[in-house]
């Protein structure tokens, strides 16, 4: 029997990484983090790699067909009786009817869709408040300015706090916004077929994986 593809979606700020992460370990299930696997095949300068990257530098976004060719791979590089956890994809319906084609591939289809549900004012609570502690050998380690200890230990060791532009409240919440736009329809789409299952990001990790193991008894 072919083992369960889980679709994993949430807002910026979500904590998307973490519970994937998290869920991995307790389960052990394999991660495909769209965005993470882009950059790895950029840095590794694969094929594929160098023509995202060229398309990238130019503003433009990965063209559908290319990202299910790196899906395809990527599933194909996980055994059929493992659990699987997709991270930042699908993006759109086109992309989610794809996707479709290859699961049917690998003998998959999407099993369940876990929607991390954060309010808008909490999303931004943590990513305003997000800094990167730039030490004076270059490091950079992010902390969160509720951290008053980790703070004074990066300003202790001659470090420097910066904020990245995207984490100031208005590009925040322009992403949010971008976010809805996109996900509505995706969501729509699976909901649909009965897959959604929506989970309070609002509490500590642990809790949120134990509500999703809960809700989808895996």
């Amino acid at each position: 029997m072919t083992a369960k593809t889980i679709l994993l979606i949430g807002p910026p700020g979500a904590g998307k990484t973490t519970i994937a992460t998290q869920l991995a370990r307790e389960t052990g299930m394999a991660v495909i983090a769209a965005g993470q696997q882009l950059r790895a095949e950029i840095r590794a300068q694969t094929p594929i790699g160098q023509q995202i990257g060229e398309l990238l530098e130019h503003g433009q976004l990965a063209p559908d067909t290319l990202m299910a060719e790196l899906m395809r791979s990527w599933l194909r590089a996980i055994p059929p009786t493992q659990p699987c956890l997709l991270d930042g994809y699908p993006r759109s319906v086109a992309q989610a009817r794809m996707l479709e084609a290859l699961l049917a591939e690998q003998g998959r289809q999407v099993d369940a869709v876990v929607v991390l549900d954060l309010s808008e004012a909490t999303i931004i609570h943590r990513l305003s408040g997000r800094r990167v502690c730039r030490s004076p050998d270059g490091r950079d380690v992010t902390l969160h300015i509720d951290d008053t200890e980790t703070v004074a230990q990066c300003l202790a060791r001659g470090g420097v706090l910066m904020q990245r532009d995207d984490d100031q409240p208005d590009v925040i919440r322009a992403r949010l916004h971008l976010y809805e736009q996109a996900t509505a329809p995706v969501l729509d789409f699976y909901a649909a077929r009965g897959l959604v299952h929506h989970v309070n990001a609002d509490q500590p990790p642990a809790a949120i994986v134990a509500a999703i193991r809960a809700a989808l008894q895996i």
